[in-house]
């Protein structure tokens, strides 16, 4: 039985540097945070605002309860269809099984949100052309968020980051 469980592991391990080298292998997402959670993946047709990096790969998200980031549904349409096809590649049975786990795991990881709820926020400020969240005990949230290998705060076009930062404070005002 140990025999199979390590064949099993050593082919997953081959098969994982061969996973797409594109947005797929970029889908990291990196954060610091108290208040950051990882969260399901939002609809952007049923958040308040949703602006999308210059790039096209990232999207900020305002809801009634949460500020998300999550990989855009361009990025995720691509990374599905690399994966799709990394599987229609595998011939052998036990290779195609291993390759369909790995991939429902990748799709499972990519396919979320970095996010925090609104009421730990205590504002969100467009500075030095980049978008800052600070948290209600006056600490930077998302000072760090690294996703596909880029500082997503700077990644906004000016008028969209003013445009957020502009509803965030509406919403705020509103809860209060």
């Amino acid at each position: 039985m140990k025999t199979v469980a390590m064949g099993v592991a050593l082919l997953a391990a081959a098969i994982l540097p061969a996973l797409p080298a594109g947005p797929a292998a970029n889908a990291s997402m990196v954060c610091c945070g108290h208040y950051v959670r990882w969260a399901e993946h939002h609809d952007p047709a049923d958040a308040r605002l949703a602006i999308t990096t210059e790039d096209g790969k990232v999207t900020l998200l305002l809801t009634d309860r949460d500020v998300a980031f999550q990989l855009s549904e361009r990025t995720l349409h691509k990374v599905d269809r690399e994966l799709r096809d990394k599987q229609d590649l595998e011939d052998n049975w036990l290779g195609a099984a291993i390759v369909t786990a790995v991939v429902g795991t990748v799709r499972d990881l990519v396919d979320n949100s970095l996010e925090c709820r609104i009421r730990d926020l205590r504002d969100v400020s467009y500075e030095d052309g980049r978008l800052r969240f600070i948290a209600r005990n006056g600490r930077p949230v998302f000072d760090d968020a690294d996703v596909c290998d880029s500082d997503v705060t700077s990644a906004f076009s000016e008028r969209d980051a003013r445009t957020f930062v502009r509803e965030f404070r509406k919403l705020k005002a509103e809860q209060r």
